[in-house]
């Protein structure tokens, strides 16, 4: 087993009320996931995942607390961990920056019948309970 593991932070990113609809990103290959990215050493995980998903969505966003986390091994042996934390924004004006496709607000039951993992859909239905 390597000794390298990747930390990486999502969030079920709601948005404006009434409407509360979730942020979904799609990337270059046509795969839905939720927005953030990978810890940096050293950085406090709320901070870390503001400056995520500032990073490819442009949004600054209030961080909530985690809904889900999970740890695998990589097919290189590495290890991975992700923390999902509820969050929301004030805006839907979010930029594509960070190599997406498409960013797409959606009602949260439509967000959980996309092709996102089983993690994912399990976090938003955390998150939106």
């Amino acid at each position: 087993m390597s000794e390298r593991f990747a930390v990486t932070q999502k969030a079920v990113l709601v948005g404006p009320a009434p409407e509360e609809r979730i942020l979904l990103l799609e990337n270059q290959n046509g795969v839905w996931e939720l927005p953030g990215g990978q810890l940096v050493v050293g950085e406090q995980p709320d901070k870390g995942l503001k400056r995520a998903v500032s990073e490819v969505t442009g949004l600054d966003v209030k961080v909530g607390d985690p809904v889900l986390t999970t740890a695998w091994t990589l097919d290189n042996d590495d290890g991975a961990f992700a923390a999902i934390y509820a969050a929301r924004s004030v805006t839907e004006q979010a930029s594509l920056l960070g190599g997406h496709a498409r960013a797409v607000w959606m009602d949260p039951e439509q967000a959980i019948e996309r092709e996102l993992n089983e993690t994912q859909r399990r976090a938003i239905r955390r998150a939106t309970e």
